[in-house]
């Protein structure tokens, strides 16, 4: 027997008016208070039983190439009906329903239903159903379907009701659908406005790289080289060069300079938290997540997305940072729903996150998705010449919140500072002229000098020993000992690094932390110390 096709009526009726419009009214009245896409699927489901005595029901939306019950009723307890899925062209029922204008009702008791042994009761195989697709401007999204054991089931049901039940709960859902995106556009611009108010109060100094040496302008053109592209750019340096500085100037280079910048720092996130804030999360998604939020990547879309301190990464997120960034889709943490974006990405680290790959401690995948064009920030030792007009930058720029009226600096305060290597590179420099400047504060003066004394009041060239000193810090021995000072802070230097590698047995990793060093800070000082 083949299945029941008729295009103008399905049951004995003659006229609209005996179509129960009061039911039908009802569901719509349901359907419309309800604003996100579960609660909509729900009471499609209970607005359908009311309306069509069924056995299993079905909800069913298109998916490419796939029909995906995203709700289901009457089901078998083992049998999650969100996980069932059917290929379009697979199916005859399911094709001929989605293909049609109205309802079809199959009683055919040799045709296969797809839902035959998955739904309760004592028989498993289903003996009619009713299918209704739901459309949108003229297409199919999906269908609604109605099955029952007994082949007579539906034979008082009318056509137009399952009809225009599946053309409400279509509009329902676009509506429930367009309510959620919403609530993301809004979420995504609060966050926007959140990350501006926090770039306002951060900025210090915009985006210029201040200084002239050869390195500073080379540096400089490779900003304005691979800034204008969409190129994912990895930011190598010491700590305190200024990376963060270079991720601005490659943003600000860009097409997508109108939209904030948007910064996640890894160091500064617990490691069960990572991917909640790259990724974003749902309500309840873990302890304390008491509303969705979207992660850094949603915040991100459309800008640059700066990932600071890239190489803290824990290694069992890194597999779904680099989906991320080879797919451009996410999924927010207690959610299936994939969410493409577009967005720039710069990391910046000061780890050697070469050797971290031999190590085992970052991917070698991600680390090569990462360094498509690497640039090396050079460290302030590197580009002496540069110290003046650093210092001079920072004047400027601490004075006024110092409440200094001038400030002066003298050759021998420039000369001082040239003679110290800067491990903390730029940000050491800067912390050491705002003290400075504190200093001569103190004093009550409103114009200050920075001079010689000034420089070497400030005990640059102490080193600090936190493992093997326990906090003590370690004095050079007298000035009559030593000779010229760069000599001096050499072998004060090399003392400090054999001491801490005698009290690591010889350990890099283990005397760099205990000197406040990154190893590979400390193997190009000891380089460099052996070649003098």
């Amino acid at each position: 027997m083949d299945p029941v096709v008729n295009p103008t009526r399905m049951c004995h009726i003659d006229s609209m008016s005996q179509v129960p419009a009061r039911a039908l009214i009802r569901s719509a009245v349901e359907l419309a208070s309800r604003h996100n896409r579960d609660a909509v699927l729900d009471t499609i489901l209970g607005e359908l039983e009311r309306l069509v005595p069924f056995d299993t029901a079905s909800v069913m939306l298109c998916d490419g190439d796939w029909l995906n019950v995203v709700a289901g009723r009457g089901f078998r307890r083992d049998t999650d009906a969100r996980t069932l899925r059917f290929a379009r062209g697979k199916s005859p029922r399911l094709d001929r329903a989605l293909a049609a204008r109205d309802t079809l009702r199959f009683t055919d008791p040799n045709e296969p239903d797809p839902f035959d042994g998955l739904t309760q009761g004592k028989l498993d195989h289903l003996h009619s159903c009713m299918a209704a697709p739901m459309r949108l401007d003229g297409a199919a999204i999906g269908l609604i379907t109605a099955d029952a054991h007994d082949k007579a089931r539906f034979d008082e049901v009318h056509a137009e009701v399952l009809e225009l039940f599946a053309a409400l709960a279509a509009v329902a859902i676009r509506n429930a659908d367009q309510v959620t995106e919403l609530e993301h556009s809004r979420a995504r611009l609060q966050g926007e406005v959140q990350t501006l108010a926090q770039e306002i109060r951060t900025v210090s100094g915009g985006t210029e790289i201040v200084g002239e040496s050869a390195q500073v302008r080379a540096l400089r053109d490779e900003i304005g080289l691979v800034g204008a592209t969409d190129t994912t750019v990895l930011i190598l340096g010491e700590t305190g060069t200024g990376k963060e500085l270079v991720a601005r100037g490659l943003h600000s280079a860009s097409a997508r300079r109108e939209r904030p910048l948007i910064r996640f720092d890894a160091s500064a996130v617990a490691p069960a938290l990572v991917e909640a804030e790259l990724y974003g999360h749902v309500k309840g998604a873990f302890t304390g997540a008491l509303a969705s939020r979207p992660g850094r990547f949603e915040v991100a879309d459309g800008s640059t997305l700066f990932i600071d301190e890239v190489g803290e990464l824990p290694l069992e997120v890194q597999p779904r940072l680099l989906r991320a960034l080879q797919e451009h889709e996410i999924e927010r943490v207690g959610e299936t729903k994939v969410r493409r974006f577009d967005v720039r990405i710069l990391a910046a680290t000061n780890r050697d996150l070469a050797a971290e790959v031999r190590a085992g401690r970052f991917r070698a995948d991600l680390f090569h998705r990462l360094a498509v064009y690497p640039i090396q920030v050079p460290a302030l030792r590197e580009r002496r010449a540069d110290l003046g007009p650093l210092v001079d930058h920072f004047t400027r720029k601490l004075a006024p919140r110092l409440h200094l009226v001038s400030v002066k600096v003298d050759p021998g305060f420039l000369e001082v500072l040239a003679d110290y290597d800067w491990p903390g590179n730029v940000r050491e420099l800067e912390n050491t002229v705002e003290r400075a400047l504190v200093r001569a504060r103190t004093l009550g003066r409103k114009a200050v000098r920075l001079d010689a004394e000034a420089a070497r009041s400030l005990g640059l060239g102490v080193a600090t020993v936190p493992a093997a000193g326990r906090g003590r810090r370690a004095v050079a021995p007298a000035a009559a000992e030593l000779g010229p000072l760069r000599e001096a802070t050499d072998r004060f230097q090399r003392g400090m690094i054999d001491a801490a590698l005698a009290a690591s047995a010889g350990n890099l990793a283990a005397a760099a932390r205990s000197l406040g060093l990154d190893r590979s800070n400390l193997l190009r000082l000891r380089a460099r110390l052996r070649s003098r």
